[in-house]
């Protein structure tokens, strides 16, 4: 599906769900203020559960996106119902409520069902061209052909290396050398162009470019595309002086400490409304096994300084060993869990101390999640720039975690470092209702 129809699905469904809720409360309100206050309730918990859940990314499938849908909608009636209820709103306003999401639910659907219909009948993949026929190249393109949703398709590849010529083992071919790009470009009707070059190129090659890559033809650097699908960064490809340079700026050093200071109320908010849950779990602690209700962890912090980190005590006291959670070296059935502990796990409750940790300037809401010492030790000698990821302060969540609760080290890094590139305020509390919603539906562990 193009690009453009996918960027204005949003502006669809809210305009959707609005106009159905005017038009169905248009001669039930008391007046304007209160009509419009009803559809601005109904429009803001409908469409950020839809964007918690994903509903809008484009790795969902349309079958699975018919059901996301319908739990959003279920979830938004629910607590409008709520609110409703707390009011004491007339029985009639139940039934209003429900023909509006079943109207717009209706509506989404056709929407969908046009754009695909539109997307097939006058859209078509854009044809992209990788420099290069190496390692890198191969690996860029097989990124692409996994995700079809993107609606490129990969022609061919440019190459002036003759052991690329002659090894070619791959299903993409080699369509001629970088002098041959104006003609290629042409005849394949190219739009999107990733150089894909290890080494630097010479003044020739970029002159044969140049001359052959027409106005209007993207260009991208591979790492930087590689990054723009995958959502990670290319470790073992990519130099990491952008990232020195950037964290020691003066507006990185202004933006920790504002987030510093937002990450202290941020905290405080969380333990205060915790709170109920907190004291469940400290006496259902005591209850079940005899013995500290925290336990504590030597992670590494901020450029490698380990601190303890706080958790409630979930394992039996006799069974405490030095594991690593955030790695799921616990499943659902170990027996060393205390059975009303397995609950504490499952929704993240027993890692609400660590707001504690917070509140100290140990960790942070938002960043890479803390690692032991020893796998610190062991990533830091197999893996290139494992220490960049320490350059900011740990978090309680993370990219990491919104994405893949378990990756491999490299993967882990990777995630980590694109989160410190792109680290932004509002994405950051993109990440934080991402985690919460993953917690909520149960699945921020297994």
């Amino acid at each position: 599906m193009c690009n453009c129809i996918k960027k204005i699905f949003p502006f669809v469904d809210a305009l959707i769900i609005a106009f159905v809720t005017l038009f169905t409360f248009a001669n039930f309100t008391a007046g304007v203020k209160q009509l419009v206050l009803i559809a601005f309730f109904v429009l803001l918990t409908s469409m950020s559960f839809l964007f918690i859940k994903k509903f809008y990314d484009e790795e969902v499938k349309f079958i699975k996106k018919i059901w996301i849908l319908f739990e959003c909608f279920a979830i938004s009636f629910a607590i409008i119902s709520l609110i409703s209820v707390c009011v004491g709103t007339a029985p009639i306003i139940y039934l209003l409520f429900t023909l509006v999401y079943i109207a717009s639910y209706a509506g989404i659907l056709v929407a969908r069902g046009i754009g695909f219909i539109f997307s097939k009948i006058f859209a078509s993949p854009k044809n992209v061209l990788i420099v290069g026929a190496g390692q890198d190249g191969k690996l860029i393109a097989e990124e692409i052909q996994q995700r079809p949703h993107l609606g490129l398709n990969v022609v061919g590849f440019l190459d002036d290396n003759m052991n690329n010529l002659e090894d070619e083992d791959s299903t993409i071919p080699i369509l001629g050398l970088t002098c041959d790009s104006e003609a290629v470009i042409k005849d394949n009707n190219v739009k999107v162009v990733i150089i894909a070059v290890k080494s630097r190129m010479d003044s020739n090659i970029l002159t044969d470019l140049v001359r052959g890559i027409p106005l209007g033809v993207k260009v991208w650097r591979m790492y930087r595309f590689y990054e723009k699908i995958t959502h990670k960064y290319l470790v073992s490809k990519m130099s990491v002086n952008w990232l020195f340079y950037d964290c020691v700026r003066k507006r990185a050093l202004l933006y920790a400490y504002l987030k510093r200071i937002c990450d202290i109320f941020a905290s405080l908010a969380i333990l205060i409304l915790t709170l109920p849950l907190s004291i469940i779990a400290i006496i259902g602690i005591e209850l079940s096994d005899l013995g500290p209700v925290f336990f504590t962890q030597m992670r590494i912090g901020k450029l490698g300084k380990p601190f303890k980190m706080i958790k409630y005590r979930i394992m039996y006291q006799e069974e405490v060993v030095d594991f690593d959670d955030d790695v799921a070296e616990l499943n659902v059935d170990d027996k060393r869990i205390m059975p009303f502990c397995r609950f504490l796990r499952k929704f993240h409750i027993d890692e609400i101390p660590q707001m504690i940790n917070v509140l100290k300037g140990d960790m942070s809401i938002v960043g890479p999640r803390p690692v032991r010492e020893e796998v610190y030790d062991e990533n830091r000698e197999k893996l290139p720039f494992w220490e960049c990821r320490n350059w900011v302060r740990p978090g309680w969540c993370g990219w990491q975690q919104v994405i893949n609760n378990e990756p491999s080290s490299e993967e882990r890094l990777g995630l980590d470092l694109y989160y410190i590139k792109h680290r932004r305020f509002w994405w950051e509390v993109v990440i934080f209702v991402r985690f919460i919603a993953k917690i909520l539906i149960g699945k921020g562990r297994g």
